[in-house]
């Protein structure tokens, strides 16, 4: 089957691309598995099989602010055409609870740049004062962003963005793709299933798995960590009583922990409600390869980290009752340059997007758009530099 543009992957950044390019009226597919019921059978995995992660708009620097800004602008949009509800203004509140640090010291001159307003809390108590579920340190300093940061559902805005790409006749290929080869005028794509398709240029989002199957001949440089989870399932009672608290980054810097986000209780499709923490821990694993991921996301050990996220989620909401707690596995895709890499990778129509750092969900809607222009116009929106997005292969760090 023979199609103009081919992306393969469809997580976040993958269907938004694919949504942006079925506005050319071309013929375009994207290939990517579904979420799969049992992880046994799985071949690849994903951090967005999830409900809630967190929307910010002021980022680490003005880059990945303006993709921020970009993204949540379109959210009003997608849900209006697709009839589907994905996101949550509820704000995002940042704070370090040792102070100051470099994210906090810029914040005036991107909100300035910007023209973006924002709340700055001198000390703990003024935070807790405005937010009363929070228990945080007097040395504490930090800002709350109001809407349209907060959080949005991943699962649901993918299906959202695959929802309006179907209705402009794009094509969806419940398939892996696991080789990319060349012939005189298309891209060939192989899958497991056996089945071949051709285009003529081909975008690659298959996150933290570009480098596991033939799908490139030179190597991304990329990082790919292990991440924790704790969630709390609580009652639908106490998910309303803890309704108007922020998305939360608390930048914790301690022996046991640091970089805590926390998201309020949202609804799950098993209809339970479920508080998600996340953090850095110093047993954090690196994955060399597919068979480490596979294992991790399988019966990877991160019960062992139940203990310490609990005993740090109840310092921070000391009130929360739950009815238990357990933990899943999921997976961050670092970039040596800590952008995502967007780019061309040959010049026979091969083309890549990914490497979210971390980052990669709130703003995943304007990737998309920079990639399927890149595709499209063969050019960078003029609103970013090319440079900033440049894809460095292992072979280029020798």
């Amino acid at each position: 089957m023979i199609f103009d543009y081919i992306v393969i992957g469809k997580g976040l950044i993958g269907s938004a691309a694919s949504r942006y390019l079925s506005h050319s009226q071309k013929k375009i597919a994207v290939i990517g598995p579904d979420e799969h019921s049992d992880p046994e059978k799985a071949v690849v995995f994903s951090s967005h099989y999830d409900q809630a992660r967190i929307q910010r708009i002021i980022g680490t620097d003005s880059t990945w602010t303006l993709l921020n800004l970009q993204s949540s602008a379109e959210y009003n949009f997608i849900e209006k055409e697709s009839g589907i509800r994905f996101y949550s203004g509820v704000g995002c509140l940042y704070v370090n609870p040792h102070g100051s640090d470099d994210y906090l010291s810029q914040i005036e001159r991107q909100a300035n740049e910007f023209n973006l307003t924002y709340k700055f809390f001198e000390n703990g108590d003024a935070i807790c004062k405005m937010f009363r579920d929070l228990h945080l340190p007097k040395t504490s300093k930090g800002i709350f962003e109001f809407s349209p940061s907060g959080y949005i559902n991943p699962r649901l805005l993918i299906k959202a963005q695959l929802d309006l790409f179907q209705k402009n006749n794009g094509t969806v290929i419940n398939e892996i793709a696991n080789e990319i080869g060349n012939e005189k005028n298309y891209v060939r794509v192989t899958t497991l299933d056996g089945n071949i398709y051709r285009a003529k240029q081909v975008l690659l989002c298959p996150g933290a798995f570009i480098n596991f199957f033939n799908l490139t001949k030179n190597k991304l440089a990329l990082s790919l960590k292990g991440e924790t989870t704790l969630w709390a399932n609580v009652t639908s009672k106490e998910a309303e009583r803890l309704s108007k608290l922020p998305s939360l980054l608390y930048e914790i810097d301690i022996a046991a922990y640091k970089n805590i986000y926390l998201i309020q209780p949202v609804q799950y499709p098993d209809g339970k409600y479920y508080l998600k923490m996340g953090c850095n821990l110093p047993g954090d694993i690196y994955f060399d390869t597919i068979e480490e991921i596979q294992h991790w996301f399988r019966t990877g050990k991160s019960d062992e980290n139940l203990e310490v996220q609990k005993d740090a989620l109840l310092k921070i909401i000391p009130s929360l009752q739950a009815k238990e707690y357990f933990t899943k596995r999921c997976i961050v895709t670092f970039t040596k340059h800590r952008k995502p890499y967007v780019g061309a990778l040959n010049d026979r129509g091969l083309f890549v997007a990914c490497g979210g750092n971390g980052y990669g969900a709130m703003c995943s809607d304007a990737l998309g758009r920079i990639a399927a222009n890149l595709l499209t116009e063969g050019s960078f929106p003029e609103e970013y530099s090319p440079e900033s997005f440049r894809p460095i292969f292992t072979e280029n760090l020798h």
